[in-house]
């Protein structure tokens, strides 16, 4: 898979909006999230503990029908590997492509989209930027992708039911503009980025589970297993007051890209304030 591929050859060089699987269900909030990949092969064992990305995020309502939203990623990575042959004792930190956005809500609050821009800050050849592309590769790679300014424009379904059952589906497109010029021979990529979730959701516990995937619409010489990455993902989180702490779990579901990753875990915290 092209995807795979271009990703692969960034690591020997060491090199979305906010989570799906963070809690939304206030309007004024500000959340930081934790993701830590558990990444194959020998050489990505010898991580540090503190190897992560993170994602500082808020969202302030601007109208009833209208939300705004921002996020900064950053992401560190510590190796000490030693081998033989081999030695390598290396760590380095780096900021993402922060995200500004809006969330327009329908007249029936069930549905929203969200529209938002990356501006393309993440720095080449940065290993704690290739760590935090891999913590969450199918749902935010924008986040970490350098030389991309980013452009996404996503409906989304939000269904809760009296119960506490709860469903979200989300899809639509997410258009890359390069911005490196010499390292590619095209300027403009398009991705679907896809997700149906469900859980149980009430005013102190929300739990879901579900799948989500990424496809690349312009590369339409592969055939479709080449062009997408699917993934599986559960989340957890209890509310205590103003403060929503939270657990998630990502598996990726497709052979080549397990290849680089075997799991994701995280944790997250949310904090509404008026």
């Amino acid at each position: 898979m092209l995807v795979i591929a271009v990703a692969g050859l960034l690591l020997p060089f060491s090199l979305t909006a906010q989570s799906i699987w963070v809690d939304r269900s206030h309007n004024k909030t500000i959340a930081l999230e934790i993701l830590k990949p558990n990444l194959a092969g020998d050489f990505y064992d010898n991580t540090t503990f503190p190897t992560s990305a993170m994602f500082l995020s808020l969202r302030l309502p601007i109208s009833n029908r209208l939300n705004f939203v921002s996020e900064f990623p950053l992401a560190h990575a510590g190796v000490d590997y030693s081998s033989g042959f081999f030695e390598f004792d290396e760590s380095e930190t780096g900021i993402g492509n922060p995200y500004v956005g809006l969330e327009i809500l329908n007249e029936n609050s069930s549905f929203f989209t969200e529209i938002g821009v990356r501006a393309p800050l993440t720095p080449e050849s940065n290993l704690g930027t290739t760590v935090g592309l891999f913590a969450d590769f199918i749902d935010r790679s924008e986040a970490f992708w350098s030389d991309v300014l980013s452009v996404i424009a996503v409906p989304n379904y939000h269904y809760h039911a009296p119960s506490g059952f709860t469903m979200r589906l989300r899809g639509g497109p997410s258009f890359w503009i390069y911005t490196g010029g010499e390292d590619t021979d095209k300027d403009v990529e398009l991705f679907l980025l896809y997700s149906a979730q469900a859980g149980y959701e009430s005013h102190n516990v929300r739990l879901m589970g579900g799948l989500s995937g990424r496809m690349i619409v312009t590369e339409s010489d592969l055939n479709i297993g080449d062009r997408t990455l699917h993934q599986f993902g559960a989340s957890a989180s209890v509310d205590l007051g103003r403060v929503r702490p939270g657990v998630q779990f990502r598996l990726p579901l497709d052979e080549d890209f397990g290849d680089f990753l075997d799991s994701v875990f995280g944790v997250s915290l949310a904090i509404e304030f008026d």
